[in-house]
């Protein structure tokens, strides 16, 4: 790092020079832009082994070698130049002539001058323009050695799966955890093969202060990871799961607070209730079309989750499933779902679009309570029953289309919906609950469809806009304002007209 440093400082004192004078910076330009390359080039190199890949291909070119890895991404690691042999010397200069002779001699001819030496031999080449020295491609792995002298060791594509070398462990506490578990030869290491032939991992890592378990996914026998697998490992901030796992069990990612990166594999059938619950850190997650239910407080209190992907097959989301994930702002239901649990999406306050499939018959109680940045909803065409508090306090909430097989709205369904200011009852519903439409302060105008007044709870429409008005058909104004609890709305209520 120190010589990356002192190239970089040198880069700048040019750079200032070159202030004070006019000359041509192309060539500084250049070296540069090559010094970045290099840097990006390193920075793939430890991603890779970061990321446990393995090197598929080394392939020569004109330059040097260019290195593949599992993941697609390459390297090219230069060759250096040989020195040149230094140029011959200069022919020796013409001797100087004879002086006069006595008495009329003429001096001796000047002899010639010497051959001038043999040039000193030039220097050796520079280094290829890499921080990559060299790499040693061996029978199981390929070893690059950087310009500091550090190593770096990325096994060959395929050897992992039998082999007995030791795997190269990001995290320290983590491999001293697998050591002490499953090191079955005693060399103090793990192997490929030993991490290949576990079948349980327990609770050994449950509240480790583990920051990284990207080599799990060599542990290929796994079928399901236990219950509490990892509960309140704190530091725990990415881990790779095996595709042989089908079930990852309750609890096992529970007060996992630093979690960021998790890849559920596509053969994931099964997830335990609290698996993920107050994850933190974690920012998106995608469900594999496998996964039929997410169950009971699954993603309670991921505050930063802010994408979900739900795929076809999926047919439950259970209770609280979604609730106090504060970043979630838009979600697409599949048309799979048939069942949406009680406050599944309980204070989703940035949640401002759901799509929800035409399928589903109901919206359980407290579904959206709190949903304060819901702008519209549209409910399924098959939908009956609007739960309790299922949109209390949804503060933004300006637009409900409802649905002509609607058939009850539940108590304080919509209770202190500030923004609505118009609503439209079905002559479907036959029900509509206490304080349903209370603090409605911006609700202006209801119109009710039904023609025999639907049961009314207490106070539904209670503390809505000055002046509001509820619009019913012609020949049902009498009924309305003499039906139970219609009657406190007598002067409010008025016939329907026509164009």
């Amino acid at each position: 790092m120190r010589r990356l440093l002192h190239i970089v400082a040198t880069f700048v004192v040019a750079i200032a020079v070159g202030c004070s004078e006019a000359y041509d910076d192309s060539e500084l330009r250049e070296e540069i832009d090559s010094l970045r390359e290099r840097l990006e080039e390193v920075e793939t190199l430890l991603n890779a082994s970061a990321g446990n890949l393995s090197v598929i291909s080394v392939e020569e070119c004109a330059e040097g070698y260019v290195v593949t890895f599992s993941d697609g991404s390459t390297i090219t690691v230069r060759h250096g130049r040989d020195g040149a042999d230094g140029a011959q010397g200069d022919k020796g200069d013409k001797g100087d002539k004879g002086e006069q002779g006595d008495k009329g001699e003429q001096g001796d001819k000047g002899e010639q001058g010497d051959k001038g030496e043999q040039g000193d031999k030039g220097d050796k080449g520079e280094d290829g323009e890499t921080l990559i020295e060299s790499i040693i491609i061996g029978q199981s792995d390929v070893t690059f050695i950087l310009t500091n002298g550090k190593t770096v060791v990325i096994p060959l594509e395929g050897y992992y799966d039998t082999s007995e070398a030791p795997i190269n462990f990001l995290d320290n506490t983590t491999k001293v955890l697998c050591v002490l578990a499953w090191d079955v030869d005693g060399d103090q290491q793990l192997s490929y093969k030993e991490a290949a032939a576990v079948t349980s991992i327990g609770t050994t890592f449950k509240g480790a202060d583990i920051m990284a378990f990207r080599e799990l996914r060599f542990f290929s026998s796994l079928v399901a990871i236990d219950d509490a697998a990892f509960y309140g490992c704190e530091k725990l901030i990415a881990i790779s799961l095996p595709d042989s796992v089908g079930t990852i069990g309750k609890e096992a990612f529970r007060n996992c607070y630093a979690l960021k990166e998790v890849g559920l594999p596509e053969g994931v059938a099964t997830l335990g209730e609290r698996v993920f619950q107050n994850c933190t850190q974690l920012e998106e997650v995608a469900i594999p079309a496998s996964v039929e239910e997410l169950p009971y407080y699954c993603f309670y209190g991921c505050e930063r989750l802010a994408q979900v992907t739900l795929n076809e097959g999926l047919k439950v989301i259970g209770e609280r499933a979604f609730q106090s994930c504060y970043a979630l702002g838009e979600v697409v239901v599949p048309a799979s779902v048939g069942l949406i649990e009680r406050n599944a999406f309980y204070y989703c306050k940035a949640l401002e679009k759901i799509a929800l499939p035409e399928g589903l018959t109901a919206i359980s109680n407290e579904t959206f309570y709190n949903c304060e940045a819901l702008k519209t909803i549209t409910l399924p065409a098959a939908m009956t029953t609007i739960g309790n508090y299922a949109f209390r306090n949804c503060k933004s909430l300006e637009e409900v289309v409802m649905n002509e097989k609607l058939e009850q709205i539940g108590d304080y369904a919509f209770k202190s919906c500030s923004a609505l200011r118009e609503v439209g009852i079905p002559a479907s519903v036959t029900s509509i609950g206490a304080w349903s439409f209370e603090d409605c302060v911006s609700l202006v105008s209801v119109w009710c469809e039904p023609l025999e007044p639907p049961l009314l709870g207490t106070d539904a429409f209670d503390y809505n806009a000055a002046n509001r008005k509820i619009y019913v058909p012609a020949q049902s104004v009498e009924l309305y304002k003499a039906a139970k609890v219609w009657s406190d709305y007598a002067l409010s209520i008025e016939a329907q007209t026509i164009g």
